[in-house]
This record gives structure tokens, sequence and C-alpha cells, in this order.
């Protein structure tokens, strides 16, 4: 069992394929705090997750220990869980 966790859906790029990303000027643009990333993650171990997927949009002016605090959180709160996170285009 698994739980994707979108952190963000603000994007600068437009993939023809997402159906969910936002400019990071719309309205419906959102950006998870930690606490509720984890919280998240909590729901999906108590249902019986034993992988967590993190991934996100390419965010506007996002500062990249963002990719690290998270990943730590996550790490912190259930070391025992196979974290999946960020796509390379995420990182570069």
């Amino acid at each position: 069992v698994n739980r994707n966790v979108n952190f963000t859906n603000s994007c600068v790029k437009r993939c023809g394929f997402c159906a969910f990303s936002r400019t990071g000027i719309d309205e419906e643009a959102y950006f998870l705090p930690i606490k509720e990333i984890l919280r998240r993650v909590g729901e999906a171990v108590d249902l019986g997750a034993t992988e967590i997927c993190v991934q996100a949009g390419l965010a506007p002016n996002m500062h990249p220990d963002l990719y690290i605090d998270i990943a730590t959180a996550i790490k912190e709160q259930v070391p025992h869980v196979h974290l999946h996170a960020f796509s390379p285009e995420e990182i570069l």
C-alpha cells in the first residue's frame, strides 16, 4: 500500500498530461505545510502504507532546502516506511 502526497500544485511548467497544476498566482495554488504532510503520512501508515510517494510541481521561488526538510521530517516520523520522493526535474 502506498500514498501519494503532492505537497504543492504550484508549477511553472504546463505539462500536457498534468491536470492538477496551477501557476504560482492561481487562486487554487496550494503549498502544504510540513505538519499537514506528516498528518497525511501518519494517516497512510495507520491504514497500512509501506511506501510514501512525495511529488509536486515545479514551484516558483521554492527554497531547495524544502526537499530535504520534507524528506527528513517523514523519515523521522516513520523511519521504517519506504520513501519514494521527488522527480529529477524537481531537484534540478
